[in-house]
């Protein structure tokens, strides 16, 4: 199997029940190829009850690197991320009691 650049992407939240104690959240794990990739918002192979916090606009792509913003479910934006192979950036952040976070890799993968 040849290897590609593949972004990861990890959309979660998390909270912990008053009642039960017992963690409420999740996360979500997605992946695309990096020549898959093109400016705007990426549009995942997901089903449609996946509810996410934050989405994925590309800004740029190159052959070896691609920079990005992250929006969050209220339209914010921290900054953009320019990412090569093995670069790993993430944020974490409370809104109420909810702990929302992400996190995006550039990494080799095993092209299907």
């Amino acid at each position: 199997m040849a290897k590609v650049l593949t972004l990861k992407f990890i959309d979660g939240s998390s909270k912990e029940n008053e009642v039960t104690g017992e963690d409420m959240g999740g996360e979500d794990v997605f992946y695309i190829p990096l020549k898959k990739l093109s400016r705007g918002r990426i549009k995942w192979d997901t089903p449609h009850y996946i509810y996410m916090h934050h989405f994925v606009n590309v800004v740029e792509v190159g052959d070896d690197y691609v920079e990005l913003d992250i929006i969050n479910w209220r339209g914010g934006t921290n900054g953009s991320y320019k990412l090569y192979n093995g670069d790993n950036k993430g944020y974490n952040y409370y809104f109420g009691e909810w702990n929302y976070y992400f996190s995006v890799e550039l990494l080799m993968w095993d092209e299907e």
